[in-house]
């Protein structure tokens, strides 16, 4: 998989940096509309490749289910003190009950039957939006930004890559729902609890 490789940790008494290698290309999404049927084509294809890749990342670091890629706490911009190690769970249950809670009964009554679907738990970059996937000609080139990965449902990526992007119809259309299907319940879910908690 094209990622950036880290090379140095520095540390401050006021924040830590990460230093790593660069990879080539451009955001996807400033390219997307420029690019051919054929070249959308490829990056599907790259991506699908790259996902299921991921997804084979077994857990080994954590008895929880969902957790950060070390077995912390999740990072999502939605939820409150995120990254805590609070942030952490058992079962697909436990996560689904703290996207919810806060919502009103009718919302999360909404949300009960997609959420009362089983789903494997899988590693998930979890911010595989059009700036965080570069590509050249056609080619998806690197991969970046990776603070959200951790294990998550596996409709996750589907339905984050739908996050603060739903006016880019190529994207949505052309490249994410050919990456994934079957999702589309989970979506609307999502959708509902996002328009509910985002902070933007």
């Amino acid at each position: 998989m094209p990622a950036p490789r880290a090379i140095d940790v520095l540390e401050t008494p006021d924040a830590s940096h990460l230093l790593m290698t660069q990879v080539p290309g451009r955001p996807i999404g400033q390219l997307l509309n420029a690019m051919t049927d054929e070249q959308v084509e490829n990056a599907v294809t790259d991506l699908k490749r790259y996902v299921a890749e991921l997804r084979s990342i077994p857990n080994e670091a954590s008895k929880f289910q969902i957790c950060n890629s070390e077995g912390g706490g999740i990072l999502d911009w939605r939820i409150p003190d995120s990254q805590s190690e609070k942030l952490r769970f058992h079962t697909e249950t436990d996560f689904h009950n703290c996207l919810t809670e806060m919502m009103t009964h009718d919302t999360r009554r909404h949300a009960a039957k997609s959420h009362a679907i089983p789903h494997a738990v899988v590693f998930t970059h979890g911010d595989l939006n059009p700036r965080n996937i570069l590509a050249e000609n056609g080619k998806i080139t690197g991969i970046v930004d990776w603070e959200n990965a951790g294990f998550f449902p596996e409709y996750w990526e589907y339905t984050k890559m739908h996050y603060t992007v739903r006016s880019l119809i190529r994207w949505l259309a052309g490249v994410v729902d050919q990456v994934f299907e079957g999702y589309r319940d989970e979506l609307r879910v999502e959708n509902m609890v996002s328009d509910l908690a985002s902070p933007f």
